[in-house]
């Protein structure tokens, strides 16, 4: 596969905060991937992941063959930021590649923390991909204000929950050593269910590979980063 360090943008992904809502999703759902790339065992995890489901994740992947490297391919959307953190903590000692795979498939939050969770299963870096046609989506942490009067304690508890919460992202993309950056996308005040979408080049700079499908060119992160 040819390695390329010039920023593609397509035009599915011109716009580069659109908005749009996540779609509905049903329970999170684990199989093999038939045909995969050979010599690598393809899992593919989509629906929502919920409390619980990294317990499932383990369980899933326990069963897989010792033999072979893993490779996770990511498309669901909404859930539990800390069952979604505890797959990407298990699949980065794990030395588990994740990817985003598929024109028009969707990683919406939580999804993008297990995607960074990903490595080498030789190297042991960071091994994270992510389609030039498919979506990466974030959600807001951050206090959703309604029409109604506040009092000065009921501020302070959801302004402390709010800290918490993003603190528990911070130590999260610490552990596995993923850009930090990605940080300012969970501060982003929005509407529930509004997901705002990341350009290629914005992906690009959280340290998240892209490749181009039309050419099956790679565009890797750190060389754009570096230039």
């Amino acid at each position: 596969m040819a390695r390329h360090c010039q920023i593609y943008r397509p035009a599915l992904l011109a716009a580069a905060m659109a908005l749009a809502t996540i779609p509905p999703a049903v329970a999170i759902d684990l199989k093999v991937v038939e045909g995969g790339a050979p010599g690598v065992t393809t899992i593919a995890l989509s629906g929502r992941v919920d409390a619980g489901d990294a317990l499932k994740v383990r369980a899933f992947v326990g069963e897989l063959p010792t033999s072979k490297p893993i490779v996770a391919q990511l498309a669901f959307a909404g859930g539990m930021r800390p069952d979604a953190m505890s797959i990407g903590r298990f699949f980065h000692q794990l030395r588990v590649r994740t990817l985003v795979a598929g024109k028009d498939s969707r990683c919406i939050s939580p999804c993008p923390l297990v995607l960074v969770g990903g490595r080498d299963p030789v190297s042991g870096k960071a091994s994270y991909v992510k389609h030039s046609n498919a979506w990466l989506g974030f959600t807001g942490v951050t206090l959703n204000y309604q029409d109604k009067e506040y009092t000065a304690k009921d501020l302070d508890t959801a302004v402390a929950s709010t800290q918490r919460e993003i603190l528990q992202i911070a130590d999260y993309l610490h552990a596995v050593n993923a850009n930090l950056n990605m940080l300012r996308y969970y501060q982003s005040v929005l509407k529930p269910n509004e997901v705002k979408y990341l350009s290629n080049e914005e992906a690009l700079d959280l340290g998240i590979a892209i490749l181009i499908e039309e050419t099956g060119q790679l565009v890797e992160a750190i060389p754009v980063r570096r230039n």
